[in-house]
Formats: C-alpha cells, sequence, structure tokens
C-alpha cells in the first residue's frame, strides 16, 4: 500500500506545476483580449478634435486642434503685454467615451483655474477664471 500512495503522490507532485502552468497561460491569455483604457490605451487610439472657444477680455478665436489621448496641448498668446496660456490633457477612460479633461489656465505667472473635469466625447467642457477670461471645448473623436 505504501508503493500506491507513493506513485499517487509523485504524479500529484508533477501534475499540480502542469495545472498551475497552464492555469497562468489561460489567464494571461484572456488579460491579452481585454481592452485597454486610459494610459494603455496611447498608443491604440488616433487623437480627438478639440474645438475651442477663447474669450480672452472680449477677443474670442475659435481655433481647433488634435490632440492625441493623454498629450498635454498648450495654447498661449498676449493679451495687453501679459502672457496667458491654456494647458490641457485629455485622457480616454474606456471605449464608451468618457473622458478626464484637466486643464490650467494662467495669465502671467498666477493660474486662474485648473480645473479636472469628467465629460463624454462630444460634451462642452468649460474652463472659466472669470467671464472675461474663459474657455470652451467641445471634444470630438477623431
Amino acid at each position: 500500500m505504501s508503493t500506491v500512495s507513493a506513485s499517487r503522490r509523485r504524479r500529484l507532485c508533477i501534475a499540480l506545476p502542469v495545472v498551475a502552468l497552464a492555469a497562468t497561460v489561460s489567464a494571461a491569455a484572456q488579460a491579452q483580449r481585454l481592452p485597454l483604457a486610459g494610459l494603455g490605451f496611447v498608443t491604440r487610439h488616433t487623437g480627438f478634435e478639440v474645438a475651442l472657444k477663447l474669450n480672452m477680455f472680449g477677443e474670442i478665436s475659435k481655433p481647433v486642434v488634435v490632440a492625441q489621448n493623454a498629450e498635454r496641448m498648450t495654447l498661449s498668446g498676449i493679451h495687453n503685454d501679459t502672457p496667458w496660456s491654456l494647458e490641457f490633457t485629455i485622457i480616454r477612460q474606456d471605449f464608451a467615451g468618457n473622458l478626464r479633461v484637466v486643464s490650467r489656465l494662467r495669465s502671467g505667472d498666477e493660474v486662474l483655474a485648473s480645473p479636472i473635469r469628467n465629460a463624454t466625447v462630444g460634451q462642452r467642457v468649460v474652463v472659466r477664471a472669470d467671464d472675461d477670461f474663459n474657455v470652451a471645448m467641445v471634444i470630438r473623436r477623431v
């Protein structure tokens, strides 16, 4: 009886690592099929078209830029000898079109607004310092 239990024990010791390896390979194969989101999605996404409406003390401009996922974009200019800048990053959260928009609006060295907004593709996102200094953007897929 001791030879049978030793034989079973030996087979079990050989079978356990094989089963563990098979489970690991199967889990890894399934994980590769799952969609990537957030920063890991950078290489698979072509970008966003961002239609901006910049209102700087009554001077309105409407540039359209193309931004890549998780890429920091910077627009800047000068108004009455004071430099201003708008920085924003659009991060795709999932395949449903949910986005996170991180932005910073500056005048000179002063940060006027730095909101982080959750939005969807096509939704209007506003970065407002005051009534005379604000930005609205509509984000679309490219």
